[in-house]
């Protein structure tokens, strides 16, 4: 069974795909929602579009993913300045290898190629999709991983410095109720700096 499994593994191809400019940021998505309730009527048309910006996935990988792609964006975490609250700082995702993909198994190259912000695929020099080995891959994994280790350590660092200096300062204290329990951070400027 080891030896099947192996065997699958070495079957299995990944591939680089090239990317236009701006499809490795996150995707805007517009939802629309109905406006009043069910007590009063609405005014005007009833619904508004609200933009909604998922910092979590690119625009590349939503388009792949819905053309049926399994695919791979090596991507680290940064600190962004806040644009509201300029003394805040926000996790956002970037690409690691920017203007190249990877997706596994292309089951259709023609789709693969229309899919929107795929710029081309790399080929070899007989012009056939060249394959990326997976060993390759794994090791690209591996050190994003390893940064988001370092990432999170360093956040973790971040937030304890940040709640020893809340005990003392009430502007401190309205910032840490600002945290987001999924993972994302916001640190003043000062305190980033101190924890690094």
């Amino acid at each position: 069974m080891a030896a099947s499994t192996h065997e699958e593994w070495k079957q299995m191809a990944w591939y680089a795909v090239q990317t236009v400019p701006g499809a490795q940021k996150p995707r805007r998505e517009y939802r629309v929602e109905r406006t009043g309730t069910d007590e009063r009527p609405s005014r005007g048309k009833g619904y508004r579009i609200v933009p909604n910006l998922n910092h979590n996935v690119s625009a590349i990988e939503k388009a792949l993913t819905d053309n049926g792609f399994y695919c791979y964006m090596p991507a680290e975490k940064r600190l962004i300045r806040d644009r509201k609250h300029t003394d805040l700082w926000k996790v956002r995702r970037f690409a690691l290898m920017v203007g190249y993909v990877f997706v596994r198994d292309p089951h259709n190259w023609d789709l693969l190629k229309a899919t929107n912000g795929v710029a081309g695929i790399v080929k070899d020099q007989h012009g056939r999709p060249m394959a990326i080995d997976i060993l390759d891959v794994m090791k690209v994994r591996s050190a994003e991983a390893d940064a988001d280790v370092e990432f999170d350590r360093r956040s973790r660092l971040a937030r304890q410095v940040l709640r020893k200096s809340a005990k003392t300062d009430p502007r401190l204290q309205m910032l840490i109720k600002k945290f987001d329990i999924a993972g994302t951070i916001s640190v003043p400027l000062d305190i980033a700096t101190i924890a690094a």
